[in-house]
């Protein structure tokens, strides 16, 4: 794995909003109404114990799709205030 998972300890806060249970993007390029919105899961592909992304075929430029954390699997740059309940 390239991304390792940290648990945060937040202190001080006055929120009491909890986190959404995340979901497993999808490969939604050129098509933002596939996109998963709100929480999701880290990427999980070419795993040999699995995989939560199936990611396969050519993107519209000719190249072999491939995941990553970018608009192509629906993340956004900046705050992510949309993974809350």
């Amino acid at each position: 794995m390239y991304m390792t998972g940290y648990r945060c300890k937040i202190s001080n806060s006055k929120s009491t909003r909890t986190l959404a249970k995340p979901k497993p993007p999808v490969w939604c390029a050129n098509n933002s109404t596939a996109c998963v919105s709100g929480a999701k899961q880290m990427i999980f592909w070419h795993q040999l114990s699995g995989n939560n992304v199936e990611v396969s075929g050519y993107d519209s430029m000719g190249h072999t799709k491939s995941p990553g954390y970018n608009s192509k699997m629906g993340f956004a740059n900046g705050a992510q205030n949309d993974i809350f309940n």
